[in-house]
């Protein structure tokens, strides 16, 4: 069936969205489900010779085997490392929203499925008047939250999943992203349960802190580890 998608939110910036979002596309890929990704606002873009360079685009295409055209997978790119509407505005460029639009449709007709990362945390401003809720509004998705697993995550993914369903949205289930097992203490232990039991959400997954990630993507297997620790069984059940 074409037209599936899932849109990666997260409780902040850095808390690994990326990570989520190519091994989820990879672990899917390797089951038999093509789906694809996208980006579709990328601050703190990289400039290469002539050419604008999104850094979660090209970490997504080399945990991937994704062929999709750049400029579907990545419609908006800034310079800036700022919110896209700050970004676009230091640069003195207004942003297209049916660029977006367009790019995601065409990605839809070429997977069976598309998971779409967001920038930053749920209430970002993308554009001029515009926030990351309406950008999930006009793709009409689910939503995965991605959080960190340390102390002060309790309050800030309760809040995020708890404005998520006020705006309206399917929010499918949180997976906690970086847990340092060794370092692990009580509020680590603790926090999945609580964080379940107070938003009344799944927990979907716990994933592990990868060493040198970045550095040794060759060495690391994604997929498999995302296999491992989430359950993709209940996202997929759950989206059909």
């Amino acid at each position: 069936m074409k037209g599936q998608g899932i849109f990666i939110t997260g409780t902040d910036t850095d808390i690994g969205k990326t990570v989520v979002t190519a091994g989820l596309v990879a672990s899917l890929r390797q089951q038999g489900y093509d789906w694809g990704a996208m980006k579709p606002f990328q601050s703190g873009a990289i400039k290469e010779g002539d050419r604008l360079l999104a850094p979660d685009v090209e970490f997504i295409l080399q945990i991937t085997d994704l062929e999709a055209d750049y400029d579907l997978l990545n419609p908006i790119r800034l310079e800036p490392a700022l919110a896209p509407s700050v970004a676009a505005e230091v640069e003195g460029v207004e942003i297209d929203i049916s660029k977006v639009k367009n790019a995601y449709h065409k990605l839809q007709e070429e997977y069976q499925g598309v998971i779409v990362e967001g920038a930053g945390g749920l209430m970002v401003p993308l554009a001029k008047n515009f926030l990351v809720p309406d950008l999930i509004k006009i793709l009409d998705l689910p939503i995965i939250i991605v959080a960190r697993p340390n102390l002060g995550t309790i309050n800030h993914t309760v809040l995020t999943v708890k404005m998520a369903r006020e705006l309206g949205f399917n929010v499918l289930g949180v997976i906690i992203n970086g847990l340092k097992k060794d370092e692990a203490g009580i509020a680590e232990k603790t926090n999945p349960e609580l964080i379940s039991k107070l938003a009344e959400i799944p927990i979907l997954g716990v994933v592990p802190y990868i060493e040198n990630l970045e550095n040794d993507l060759e060495a690391i297997d994604l997929a498999k580890i995302i296999t491992d620790n989430v359950d993709l069984e209940q996202i997929m059940c759950n989206i059909r």
